[in-house]
């Protein structure tokens, strides 16, 4: 009996854990919104500087873009990238661009350059920089409209 009671104590411990971690788990998962202050004023700032290096000739300075070029700021690009996540946007700048050197721009650079698009956008500067690690970039959705004001 002491036996069959110790196993079933157990078996519930052990259930509590795994809840826990599966409640964790989901909180880390938890996509956040580009609207919640997910790069630094720097960061965008940095990625502007890139930008006028490296993309400016194509996409414009005012990120208005032209018909070889997408647009970059405005509703074009909110529609396009509506519902994707920052880490799709960093892995497109990264490998495909600049167009005439693709593959250029680090991972860090692509990083930063997403940040001055988001600023471009009208989406807030917050406390940290948006993360260079994809799988954390990957948890924060882009969001044509700002879901605090809906």
């Amino acid at each position: 009996m002491k036996a069959a009671f110790t196993s079933m104590a157990a078996a519930v411990a052990m259930s509590c854990v795994m809840a826990a971690g599966i409640v964790s788990l989901q909180a880390q998962g938890t996509p956040r919104s580009s609207w919640s202050g997910v790069f630094t004023a720097a960061q965008a700032d940095r990625g502007k500087q890139l930008f006028m290096d490296n993309c400016a000739k194509c996409h414009g300075e005012s990120l208005a873009g032209d018909e070889a070029a997408p647009q970059l700021a405005g509703s074009n690009f909110l529609s396009n990238w509506n519902g994707e996540n920052v880490a799709d946007l960093v892995e497109r700048i990264h490998t495909s661009m600049p167009a005439d050197d693709p593959g250029k721009l680090s991972l860090a650079s692509a990083t930063d350059l997403a940040a001055f698009m988001l600023a471009s956008n009208q989406m807030p500067a917050g406390q940290a920089e948006l993360p260079r690690d994809p799988t954390i970039q990957a948890q924060i959705r882009i969001d044509a409209i700002n879901p605090a004001a809906k």
